[in-house]
This record gives C-alpha cells, sequence and structure tokens, in this order.
C-alpha cells in the first residue's frame, strides 16, 4: 500500500472505530510504529485527528460556510462572467509559445485553454477532462495536451491518486496554473478532497512559476485539506471585489497581486 492509500485507510479506519491504539493500527497495516506516527503527525496537521497517549481519536470535521463539495456544474455556474475574465487575463499575460503549463481542472483555470489557439507551440500538462474538451479542437502535434492516468473523480472531473502524482513528478513546467475552493489568510487555499490536493502539491514542485486564479467570492471560505500557504505561489489573479486587508496581506507578503 503506498502512503497516501494508507493514510487515506487509516483515515477511515479511525471513523469507523473512533480511536485506536498505535499498536493496533500497526498490526492493522503491517507498517512499524514509527510510520503509523508519521501518518498520523500528518493527518494532525489536517485537524483530521487528534493524537493521544499511545493513539489516536477520530475528529469529527466541523462544518464552515461551504464544506462540501459541489458539483462541477454548480461550480461552472458561478461568476461565470469573471472566471471568463480571469482566465483570459492569465492566458494573455503569463503564457508565451513554446512554453510548457499545467493547468488543473479548476472552473476558472480550465477557461485559459480556449484561449490559447493563436500559439504556435505549446505542451499543456492536466489531470481534468474539462480542460482537455475545452482544448482538444486546437491540438496540433506542435499545441499538444498530454494527460496523467488515475482514479477518476467525477464531481471534480479529475485523475487523482498514485498515478497522477507520479505523471506530474516527471516533468518540469514554466507555468502551473492553479485554483481553489477557498482562501483565508490563516489557512490558505483549501480544498474538500485530499486526493485532488496532494495532486495539486505535486504540480506544484514541477512547476517554476505557479499562478493562482481565484475569483473573490472564494475568499473567507476554508475547506479541511490545504492546497497551498500564501508564499507558495508567485502570482496572485482575482476581480476587483477584494477588501482592503486581504490586498494589504496579500501584497505584504510579496505575492505578485494582479486585479482585473
Amino acid at each position: 500500500m503506498l502512503p497516501l492509500q494508507r493514510k487515506q485507510a487509516l483515515l477511515a479506519y479511525l471513523a469507523d472505530k473512533g480511536a485506536a491504539t498505535l499498536k493496533e493500527m500497526s498490526d492493522r497495516f503491517g507498517v512499524s510504529e514509527m510510520t503509523i506516527r508519521r501518518d498520523l503527525n500528518a493527518l494532525e496537521q489536517e485537524n483530521r485527528i487528534r493524537r493521544s497517549h499511545g493513539g489516536a481519536v477520530y475528529e469529527e470535521q466541523k462544518q464552515e460556510m461551504g464544506q462540501d463539495e459541489p458539483e462541477m456544474a454548480a461550480k461552472q455556474a458561478i461568476n461565470q462572467d469573471i472566471k471568463e475574465r480571469l482566465a483570459a487575463y492569465a492566458a494573455q499575460r503569463f503564457v508565451r509559445s513554446g512554453d510548457t503549463i499545467v493547468l488543473e481542472n479548476g472552473t476558472t483555470v480550465s477557461r485559459m485553454a480556449e484561449r490559447l489557439a493563436h500559439l504556435d507551440q505549446l505542451t499543456i500538462l492536466t489531470n481534468g477532462i474539462d480542460t482537455i474538451s475545452r482544448f482538444r479542437p486546437y491540438a496540433t502535434d506542435n499545441r499538444m495536451i498530454i494527460s496523467c492516468g488515475g482514479m477518476f473523480r467525477d464531481i471534480s472531473g479529475t485523475f487523482v491518486g498514485p498515478m497522477a502524482e507520479e505523471f506530474f513528478s516527471r516533468f518540469h513546467a514554466d507555468t502551473l496554473f492553479l485554483s481553489a475552493l477557498g482562501y483565508t489568510p490563516e489557512a490558505g487555499f483549501t480544498d474538500p478532497n485530499l486526493m485532488d490536493t496532494q495532486v495539486k502539491k505535486i504540480m506544484m514542485r514541477s512547476a517554476k512559476k505557479v499562478v493562482m486564479l481565484l475569483d473573490s467570492s472564494k475568499i473567507g471560505k476554508r475547506f479541511f485539506s490545504p492546497v497551498a500557504a500564501l508564499t507558495d505561489i508567485h502570482v496572485f489573479v482575482t476581480d476587483g471585489n477584494l477588501t482592503q486587508e486581504n490586498r494589504k496581506h496579500i501584497e505584504e507578503s510579496g505575492v505578485e497581486l494582479h486585479m482585473i
């Protein structure tokens, strides 16, 4: 069992039992107690479990605004005009002919695919069905799109899991265009699903520059799985509906802020 699979299985085991000792978990998953401790430390940092003497206790997820992951159609319908504007701006400003870029499948980022047909040469890496569909009419031998395999999540339209993570670890991209479902100064950028965020983290390691596209309706929302801290990105592209407080925080972090 791969580390991510074990971590997910460990969380499910604790959710079912409520609590377990290190020995129980070590015996259950056939790994050392030291390995279990490392997994528990990671889960505790994500606020999914609470460590106790000699074991761990499952923590019920505290629901905040919008904690349930919306369906793709619902996400597509929200703030369409703003998402189109952000996608058009990012495609024009940050992509050049000859680039290798990563487009994940967020409903703003995927819209960029339709804005790249004018480039003579381009390589797009993605894990998203929507991104593939949008770019398909413009794909040529010199303007190619390469997708990973993996386990398909219908609700997000993405391939996730170890195969997807291994795919992105093989490549070096110029720029990653990323999104998330929530952002707060305290938690950073967050999403509802751990497997999606794990792939995004590997994408970040593969790129020289990370450009976050986020409409301002997502600011102030927090989901359970961290995608990135503010300082992990290089450019933050959002619309003009940003509070003065948030604007100041972003600018003082050293991140390049674009409000359009």
